[in-house]
């Protein structure tokens, strides 16, 4: 490793390789302070949204993206999402679907939310649901266990939460195999411009 030479005034002075050496070791520090959660959760995502989940999927949402950022399920298994806001400021929703609809802007199209909402004719159990500012119920079978959210109409499935807000939400994967996204269209889908969308795969039965 680089060492310091005493300077005449019997100071350190720091030699050009040790002053490069500290320098790289503050970026890779700041840069995980900075960075690391979002790197981290990355990690995790890859060794894990691979492999099919069953039983509860905590799904967290940020500002303004989703952990984690892919899921895979298997057709027939019993699957609860667990979805949880954890912005102290951001009201977030969580849509499930395939294609998009659009309108046209300067910028080319921007999607307004999914052309096919997966929820259609799943039926689901809605509990432990708190800080709900809104809930779209669209085709979805719903049956409530615990307080009701306030349900209103309109669009694709998708629980709204406040700020802190959650809501689980418990089903049996559906015959609906291959690629779907979810993704946050909150505040003219701005939320969803800015990258909080994600990837769930469904897989056959066994």
């Amino acid at each position: 490793m680089p060492t310091k030479a005493m300077g005449p005034t019997g100071r350190a002075h720091w030699s050009k390789g040790l002053f490069l050496f500290s320098m790289a070791v503050v970026f890779i520090v700041g840069s995980g302070v900075l960075f690391g959660r979002y790197w981290i959760g990355g990690a995790v995502t890859e060794a894990f949204g691979k492999t099919p989940a069953s039983g509860t999927v905590h799904v967290f949402q940020f500002d303004y993206y989703y952990e984690p950022r892919h899921i895979t399920w298997r057709v027939g298994d019993h699957v609860t999402i667990a979805l949880r806001n954890m912005s102290d400021t951001h009201w977030h929703e969580m849509v499930i679907g395939r294609g998009f609809d659009t309108v046209p802007s300067a910028f080319g199209a921007i999607p307004t939310q999914f052309a096919t909402d997966f929820w259609s004719g799943v039926p689901v159990t809605i509990s432990d649901a708190r800080h709900v500012d809104n809930l779209v119920l669209n085709k979805a079978v719903a049956t409530f266990v615990g307080e009701k959210p306030n349900v209103a109409t309109g669009g694709d499935f998708s629980p709204t939460l406040q700020p802190g807000g959650s809501i689980n939400l418990s089903f049996i994967v559906p015959n609906k195999t291959g690629e779907w996204k979810y993704g946050c269209f909150v505040q003219q889908y701005m939320h969803y411009m800015a990258g909080m969308e994600g990837g769930i795969t469904i897989l056959p039965a066994h």
